[in-house]
């Protein structure tokens, strides 16, 4: 069996796992590709989900075609029969198969870090509760800009073991990293770590907030100082953590900048870099608007000055990044009504921040799987928002619990009813947003199916006047 102490002493990657038995559980997307990565690197390889449906069947098909062991249904025994055992990050500890696992002294690994081993590009690693998607696609477009090569992976979309054996060592790879992802890991060990921020999620998943962030802070767990992490540092928990870091810190926020960090000096982003103050833009010309967005450009540009990347590129791409789908990503205007798709907003933090980034009155579709969030906690904030709620979905009657009375609230079944239901009641001025606050797991797949068919729908509506 291999132990986390085999992996550590690994002199050379990638190392030879040839004839290694590995069982992965989980047969969506990282799973299926740590399976073929895996497959081609000799392991004896099974994959097992306790679903089945279509989708499944059709991923299981997939791998038995290439000689791959699946089962669907449940996960047998003779799973934890293996060298080690990979763990996709929708299975909960409390899952019967893992904590017989753990009883058995399996070692547990997550795709970020079997992908690692097969990594020869630099890795830029960029977790938090907000903004990582945004950051990591931005640092995307930056290095294009810079002449130079990478691609953008992870928790975002693509998996990391898709494109981790593909890259080489003059290029990079930009890895966005759930807290599940980080669990799992033992050395795991990005070039430049980012932390945008920290606010409550996922605490369905944790025993406290506490371990949440605890989980998050994994991602400078072995760095040195030959290591970036990039921090906000106007965030308290973030700064809490950051003295356990060896790495060599950077960090940015939106006050003036001290030492080597990223801030902003009236109105202007500035860098300070070895004793040096380099201004970087004006933030009234970054292309993406909001505060939310002036700290994620910060973070690029931290990024920027220390990977060394050219001036030109980083001033290209803060004034010219268009942004990412699902993330208060403005659909279309008609007859006076903005259609604002931020389905990428699971959690409570998200949806305040699409809150704050309009004016305008706003018809709110707020609803799906909850995840443990105190949702009376952020009445304030949306009843001064928020002209007229529409909540949908499992945590609808959960919602409406607890803003009922202070918000002008409407509870319907479905995402489709929410829509409906918004597009009537909308008047010249107003602004629908789709910020769920909530995962989309109870009546889709993921939260860009859940955006695509509200941008589908909304489309529909138009054509149809």
């Amino acid at each position: 069996m291999l132990s986390p102490s085999d992996i550590l002493g690994w002199v050379e990657l990638p190392p030879n796992l040839r004839g290694m038995r590995v069982s992965i559980l989980g047969m969506a997307r990282t799973g299926v590709s740590a399976a073929k990565l895996l497959h081609q690197a000799g392991c004896q390889v099974t994959v097992s989900d306790s679903g089945r449906n279509a989708e499944l069947e059709k991923h299981a098909a997939e791998l038995a075609s290439l000689g791959i062991r699946t089962e669907l249904g449940g996960h047998s025994e003779n799973l934890l029969d293996c060298d080690f055992l990979l763990r996709s990050p929708g299975i909960p500890w409390t899952a019967p198969i893992l904590r017989q696992a753990v009883e058995n002294k399996v070692t547990v690994l997550s795709e970020i870090e079997v992908a690692s081993w097969f990594c020869q590009a630099k890795i830029i690693a960029v977790t938090g509760s907000n903004g990582k998607t945004t950051t990591v696609n931005w640092i995307g477009d930056l290095v294009e800009r810079a002449g130079l090569s990478g691609a953008v992976c992870g928790n975002v979309g693509t998996p990391f073991s898709d494109v981790a054996p593909t890259l080489s060592s003059a290029e990079f790879a930009i890895v966005e990293v759930s807290s599940f992802q980080l669990e799992n890991i033992v050395r795991f060990r990005p070039q430049v770590a980012i932390i945008t921020n920290f606010s409550p999620d996922h605490l369905d998943r944790y025993d406290s907030y506490d371990d949440y962030m605890d989980a998050k802070c994994r991602i400078f767990a072995n760095q040195t100082k030959q290591e970036t992490l990039i921090y906000n540092r106007c965030d308290a928990e973030v700064l809490n953590r950051v003295p356990k870091a060896a790495s060599r810190l950077f960090p940015f926020g939106l006050d003036e900048p001290s030492g080597d960090a990223a801030g902003i000096i009236e109105s202007d982003v500035v860098i300070n870099k070895s004793g040096k103050t380099m201004t970087i833009i004006n933030k009234r010309n970054l292309s993406l608007p909001g505060k939310h967005n002036l700290e994620n450009a910060l973070a690029v540009a931290a990024t920027s000055i220390d990977l060394g990347f050219p001036h030109e590129a980083l001033v290209s791409s803060l004034k010219s990044f268009r942004g990412v789908a699902h993330r208060i990503e403005q659909v279309c205007e008609y007859r006076g009504v903005l259609f604002v798709n931020d389905s990428k907003a699971t959690n409570m933090a998200s949806g305040l921040v699409a809150l704050a980034s309009f004016t305008r009155p706003i018809i709110l579709l707020a609803g799906g799987r909850d995840k443990g969030s105190d949702f009376a906690s952020i009445v304030p904030q949306v009843a001064k928002k928020v002209k007229q709620a529409i909540l949908f979905g499992e945590a609808g009657p959960t919602l409406e619990k607890g803003w009922k009375g202070k918000v002008n609230v409407r509870r319907v079944t479905s995402l489709r009813q929410a829509v409906d239901m918004a597009y009537s009641l909308a008047d010249e001025g107003d602004v629908v947003l789709l910020s769920p606050m909530c995962a989309s797991f109870d009546e889709f797949t993921n939260y860009e199916e859940r955006g695509r068919v509200f941008k589908q729908q909304i489309f529909q509506k138009c054509l149809e006047k």
